[in-house]
């Protein structure tokens, strides 16, 4: 999970490894891309409007070396900009802030080869 805001990491690594998922979380793009992250059964979760490299951007640039993981845009702007912005980023999903477990969930599914053994 890439994220700016240390209480939504927070928030989302707590939710998570309830739910039994492993979760790695990042404060920048930045410190994402010099991570040694997983490539197996993995997705990643950012946030689109972050300082410096934005969520966009970093769906662009691992795709651009190669790295494929299955994302989810996360944002907290519900507006037309945003939408179209996280539309032309092809991601898995998309969700706006605030979401509920059973969207998140859902996301994720959809994200991973295992989904179907995910919680419900």
């Amino acid at each position: 999970m890439v994220d700016d805001d240390a209480s939504v990491r927070r928030a989302l690594r707590t939710q998570l490894q309830i739910l039994g998922f492993n979760v790695l979380d990042f404060p920048s793009a930045e410190e994402f891309l010099i991570s040694e992250f997983p490539t197996g059964d993995a997705c990643l979760l950012i946030d689109v409007y972050m300082p410096g490299m934005n969520g966009v951007e970093l769906c662009r640039s691992l795709a651009a070396s190669g790295r494929h993981l299955p994302t989810i845009l996360i944002s907290g702007r519900d507006d037309r900009q945003t939408r179209q912005v996280m539309r032309e980023a092809n991601p898995i999903a998309s969700l706006l802030k605030p979401f509920d477990e059973a969207k998140l969930l859902r996301a994720i599914r959809k994200a991973l080869p295992i989904g179907s053994n995910l919680p419900h």
